[in-house]
């Protein structure tokens, strides 16, 4: 995946994790969906880069805390704007610029 690619995945992960702010269950289960499958696209690209594991934690960690948003964890006891906090936590780990083989900053 090329740097813009990433670069705009990067953007939908965000946009989607704004909008479950407020959002009905159904509304946040739909984001979910749309994440993982954004997330998938992730994961295909990290197999070409060194670190995948690394990535592959943080994409696994920004998935959990949506899933968590979107109720799908009831046990997870944290409020949904820190699981939000979370995955926006996780996609500034994955924007770093040494992430994906990437040279600048994304």
């Amino acid at each position: 995946m090329m740097e813009r690619d990433i670069r705009a995945v990067l953007d939908g992960l965000t946009l989607l994790v704004a909008d479950t702010k407020g959002a009905s269950q159904l509304d946040a289960m739909r984001n979910y969906a749309a994440i993982m499958a954004l997330c998938a696209d992730l994961r295909r690209s990290a197999d070409e880069y060194d670190g995948t594991r690394n990535i592959t934690m943080v994409i696994s960690e920004l998935e959990n805390h949506m899933a968590a948003a979107a109720g799908l964890f009831p046990t997870w006891d944290l409020p949904p704007d820190q699981h939000r906090v979370g995955a926006h936590a996780a996609i500034s780990k994955l924007a770093m610029g040494t992430c994906f083989g990437q040279q600048s900053r994304i």
